[in-house]
């Protein structure tokens, strides 16, 4: 009689997994106590009862009880996270994983079998898409364009136009006053234009346009008073342009007046009153 035919019930020789290639030496077998695999089993919630008295046979009860308690030690800690870390390990398998780290690689074979292994291990990179070709910058606008688009804003129905209150804002010192009776004409000329937004066309030749504002004596008093106090200070207007674009001029009716001293000191007097 054989060695594992002479063992009583409570310890049988274990099985090997289905699919193990058996090596030409066979491993030496372990005693192994079904009963105490059983509670094992049990307490891992693992199914698989085979696979521990296999892990038994191969490492011995005294290791496979060492096992269990590094496992519950584990579990009471929090357990073990997958390999990919997106679950928790079941508690049968943080056992296992414990028993193969405790194996050599031919122990593994004989209970484990060999690990599925696909014809090609390496995932094929798939090309990376051809560069998209750059978006054609719109062509700019040129002068001439421009005037031509404004032209031919005349066409445009009346009917079908947005209505809109216009108000424009002028800061300059005039040099050029005459007094009308009730109010007071001023004329100034038109500095170069800042920069402007990229994108939009260059802006006409303005260097000879004329800007005359009327403005009420009432308003202009006031103004022109801070101008002969001060020969920096610049006047602020805003008021309702017309436009004489054939001439380059540009009348405005003035609906404030001020200048740039007369605000410093009126958010001055503000700031010390609070």
């Amino acid at each position: 009689m054989s060695e594992h035919e002479s063992q009583s019930p409570d310890h049988e020789a274990p099985q090997p997994a289905p699919d193990a290639s058996p090596d030409a030496t066979p491993e030496p077998q372990h005693p192994v106590d079904a009963a105490r695999i059983k509670v094992m089993a049990t307490e891992l919630k693992e199914p698989n009862i085979w696979l521990i008295r296999s892990i038994a046979g191969m490492l011995g009860m005294e290791a496979v009880e060492g096992l269990f308690q590094r496992t519950l030690e584990i579990e009471a800690a929090g357990g073990m996270m997958t390999k990919e870390g997106d679950r928790r390990r079941t508690t049968g398998g943080v056992f296992f994983l414990l028993a193969r780290d405790q194996m050599t690689s031919r122990q593994r074979r004989k209970v484990f079998g060999l690990p599925p292994r696909p014809l090609n291990t390496k995932k094929e990179r798939k090309p990376p898409p051809p560069p998209k070709p750059p978006k054609p910058k719109p062509a700019a606008i040129d002068l001439a364009q421009a005037v031509a688009l404004l032209k031919a804003t005349l066409s445009v129905d009346p009917q079908k136009r947005g209505i809109a209150v216009m108000k424009t804002t002028i800061i300059g010192r005039p040099k050029q006053i005459k007094k009308l009776g009730e109010c007071t004409l001023v004329v100034l000329g038109q500095k170069a234009p800042p920069a402007m937004p990229k994108g939009l066309p260059p802006v006409p030749d303005t260097s000879k346009a004329t800007i005359a504002v009327f403005i009420a004596n009432k308003q202009w008093e006031k103004a022109e008073a801070a101008l002969k106090a001060d020969e920096k200070d610049e006047i602020i207007v805003e008021g309702y342009p017309v436009n004489d674009p054939k001439n380059q001029l540009t009348g405005i009716w003035a609906q404030s007046c001020t200048t740039k001293g007369i605000q410093r000191a009126k958010r001055a007097a503000e700031g010390g009153s609070k």
